[in-house]
């Protein structure tokens, strides 16, 4: 159990580490010129908007709760002064 614990945290780490990887790599833009068709080409520029948006709030959130939790221990810490 404990193995498939590390095996998936590995995975993860791995999946974050490919992620901040291919976000740092700027995007190449297609040339008008080339061939495209409506419907087989992906929406990356949707998915990029999407994905920092997602971020940007999961960062906030983190944030705030880290915040919290420093609230927390101080408190805990005054009171153990007193």
């Amino acid at each position: 159990m404990f193995s498939l614990i590390l095996e998936l945290l590995v995975m993860i780490s791995l999946a974050i580490v490919v992620y901040l990887m291919a976000a740092a790599v700027p995007r190449l833009e297609d040339k008008e010129s080339e061939d495209k068709s409506s419907g087989t080409s992906l929406p990356l520029d949707k998915l990029d908007n999407f994905l920092l948006k997602l971020k940007d709030k999961f960062l906030r959130r983190v944030k705030v709760l880290v915040m919290k939790t420093d609230n927390l221990i101080s408190e805990q810490l005054k009171s153990k002064k007193h």
